[in-house]
């Protein structure tokens, strides 16, 4: 179908945009759909369309109609940051660009109501979920729109693509629906009295007294009591505050306080392969650590022993190669019980709606993560809106007796709220205590995430004057390359730094691989030398990693891996600029459940011990055994991308003895808080930072990550009655 000539001047208009970089030709695509489908609707709509696209894209569920000019500016300056955009946004342009975008949208309410009259237009009133129809997306309009107000007030508040809108709404329909507390038999079947007694076991008891005068919570046993209360529990806190520690106990807690221990059917998950190796790890060494008089309950090691490794996402609901598709959802639900999913920060809202539509009503979900942290890759910020107020609490006054009862811990008054509570703070704990993640790389994690530059600064003052040899945080502004080649090869910028490693230990290894013994290949002693030398580069590699803000230039992760590529030159070990060559560190960056490698996973590319002239990608095989790795030949493996830098994105579910965060010498739209604390947060003992430019983290400190949703809008929304009247 032919465009109508009123369209064709819109269409030219941002086909010069796609040209330039500032869309994407799947955002024009769309446009251009719409003024197909609908030849007679506003002049604008197109521009409207293309907006939202661009604005999914960029990791954002809708658009706000309200805030259209701060949506603008900051979508500009995202494309402003874009390395593949064909004609960069200078300062001037990019002005140009807001303006000229500006001249094409609706100004006011009444505006917005002319564009969006059209039969590619739904409308959705949260007080009256009916008024939106269910039929199949290719059924029904490809936008709708959220009315808010009512009477004269009634207005477009904001626009969706329509599997996002329903995707929004199948996470707060699925979260709001788990909060409510079990019916009242399951709770006569698990007095307070009962959970209390376990809990008192799995963390020592609390003397009343003691609990009533403090005014510090043990905030893991709280978040056990609430998780076992309803069917939903999120726990969130910042390194070391004990997440993985705490849900070992709670599913102890589960086992010691179930009738039938081993017919519990437990799982675990992640968004990513790293992700889950860890959580399998950490969980693994928790559950070692409980107490005897949990353990030796009738059945509970058992259980504990059996829970299976965790799984990503993908893998946990049978994502099918090459398609959307997957094995379980609401006609094909898992076979679950329990399920936690760890590093839910990273979760984005389309897995987010998948997940909750395959979990049986029945069942428990337990979400795990950092609320600070970066927002998914895709889009949404399920988390941070999950999350948004955890800080204050604002437990209702029943939740505080259920707390009370169950824990022997009070909550304190500044945590309680008893004017309609929110149903979703029942289920939400925030971790608040660190304890491992101390000293100045703790301290300037507290800051960041606060946004306290003063504190920032006096921790630097601070580091300044402590001698190089004890620093765990080495900071140089107006960095140059030379600062970067020497903390690669040597772990530190400065002589007589503190021995923090680098890629040294690693690039030692690649340049001395063991001697290969040409018949005696398949010799068991060279064999268990080959393994050996595989297990110490993978041990080497997992020590220390680059991270960047930004892909393309000298301080983004291409111009990173090249410098590694150098230095393993200058080191004697044969490189090639691309392709495969041995002792290449690569991220697999698509799920490829044929050969057992995920998203997120990284290895190296050695010789096989049986051919020399034959590459393998060896990766980590955490929870099998101490210093196990499984194997991919190089031909295989076909959506993998040289890692020994990374983005901070992409490191997210990782920690490294040693980081190098790396900040660009322009100030960009990608440069925020949340990606500050990301990246430092990955640091376990020391951290490097180098910007080309002053003032760069004082400047990312400033610009907070805003996803356009209304999921947290929805979260808000009071529960169904029965509901609300348990939470007085």
């Amino acid at each position: 179908m032919a465009i109508a000539d009123r369209h064709h001047a819109a269409v030219v208009q941002l086909c010069e945009w796609a040209e330039a970089g500032w869309l994407r030709w799947l955002d024009v695509a769309l446009a251009q759909w719409c003024v197909r489908a609908d030849p007679g609707c506003d002049r604008r709509l197109p521009y409207v369309v293309a907006l939202l696209a661009a604005l999914e894209g960029r990791g954002h569920a809708c658009l706000p109609l309200q805030q259209i000019d701060l949506q603008l500016q900051a979508w500009l300056g995202d494309a402003a940051a874009d390395p593949v955009a064909a004609s960069p946004l200078t300062i001037g342009t990019r002005a140009q660009a807001l303006v000229q975008w500006r001249r094409q949208l609706p100004d006011d309410a009444a505006d917005w109501q002319a564009v969006l009259d059209s039969p590619l237009v739904q409308g959705y009133d949260p007080l009256a979920p009916d008024t939106c129809d269910t039929a199949a997306d290719e059924e029904a309009p490809p936008l709708v729109v959220h009315w808010g107000g009512q009477g004269t007030t009634r207005q477009p508040v904001r626009l969706y693509l329509r599997r996002y809108h329903r995707y929004e709404r199948t996470v707060a329909t699925g979260l709001l629906q788990r909060v409510a507390p079990l019916a009242e038999a399951a709770t006569a079947a698990l007095p307070a009295s009962r959970i209390a007694a376990v809990l008192d076991a799995l963390f020592g008891g609390t003397p009343a007294a003691a609990s009533q005068t403090s005014q510090t919570p043990n905030w893991q046993k709280v978040a056990c009591a609430l998780a076992l209360r309803q069917r939903l529990a999120v726990i969130t806190g910042g390194p070391g505050t004990g997440k993985t520690y705490t849900v070992a106990r709670l599913l102890a807690a589960v086992l010691a306080l179930a009738p039938k221990p081993h017919a519990l059917r437990i799982q675990l998950a992640a968004p990513t392969g790293k992700a889950a190796a860890r959580l399998s790890e950490s969980l693994q060494q928790s559950l070692h650590a409980l107490p005897p008089a949990i353990t030796a309950l009738d059945g509970v090691q058992a259980a504990l022993a059996a829970i299976p490794a965790a799984r990503t996402l993908h893998a946990l609901l049978g994502a099918q190669q090459g398609t959307r598709r997957l094995r379980h959802d609401a006609a094909n639900p898992l076979q679950v019980d329990w399920l936690v999913v760890d590093e839910a920060s990273m979760v984005d809202l389309q897995m987010m709606a998948a997940l909750l539509a395959a979990l049986p009503p029945q069942a428990h979900l337990v979400l795990l993560g950092d609320k600070d942290q970066l927002d998914s890759v895709e889009a949404g910020a399920v988390l941070g809106d999950v999350c948004a107020q955890a800080e204050a609490g604002r437990y209702a006054p029943a939740t505080a007796a259920y707390v009370a009862a169950a824990t022997r811990e009070q909550l304190p008054a500044h945590w309680q709220q008893a004017d309609a509570p929110p149903p979703l703070a029942q289920a939400t704990v925030m971790l608040r205590e660190s304890r491992r993640f101390g000293g100045p790389i703790g301290a300037l994690a507290a800051a960041v995430r606060q946004g306290d530059d003063a504190a920032m600064q006096g921790i630097l003052r601070a580091l300044a004057e402590t001698p190089a040899a004890e620093r765990e945080v080495f900071w140089k502004e107006g960095a140059t390359l030379a600062d970067a080649r020497r903390i690669v090869s040597a772990g530190a910028a400065d002589a007589g730094a503190t021995a923090a490693d680098g890629y040294a230990p690693l690039m030692a290894l690649l340049a001395r691989p063991p001697r290969w013994p040409g018949a005696g290949a398949a010799d068991a002693a060279w064999l268990a030398a080959h393994d050996g030398w595989v297990q110490a580069v993978l041990a080497a590699l997992a020590r220390f990693r680059i991270l960047c803000a930004t892909r393309a230039g000298d301080w983004g992760v291409d111009g990173m891996n090249a410098l590694v590529l150098q230095a393993l030159r200058a080191q004697g070990v044969p490189v090639r600029a691309s392709g495969w060559f041995a002792g290449r560190v690569v991220m697999v960056v698509r799920n490829d459940a044929s050969l057992g490698v995920f998203n997120g996973d990284v290895g190296v590319a050695l010789p096989s011990a049986q051919d020399r002239q034959r590459l393998r990608v060896y990766f980590p095989q955490p929870g099998a055994q101490a210093g196990a790795s499984r194997s991919v030949s190089v031909s295989r493996l076909q959506h993998v991308e040289t890692a020994f830098a990374m983005t901070v994105h992409k490191s997210q579910g990782s920690e490294f003895e040693h980081v190098l965060l790396c900040l660009p010498a322009q100030a960009s739209p990608l440069l925020t808080r949340e990606l500050l604390y990301t990246g430092l947060t990955r640091a376990r003992r020391h951290f490097s930072y180098l910007a080309p430019e002053p003032g760069m983290w004082q400047q990312a400190m400033a610009q907070r990550t805003r996803r356009a949703s209304g999921l947290a809008e929805q979260l808000a929304l009071q529960p169904a009655a029965e509901v609300a009247e348990r939470l007085r």
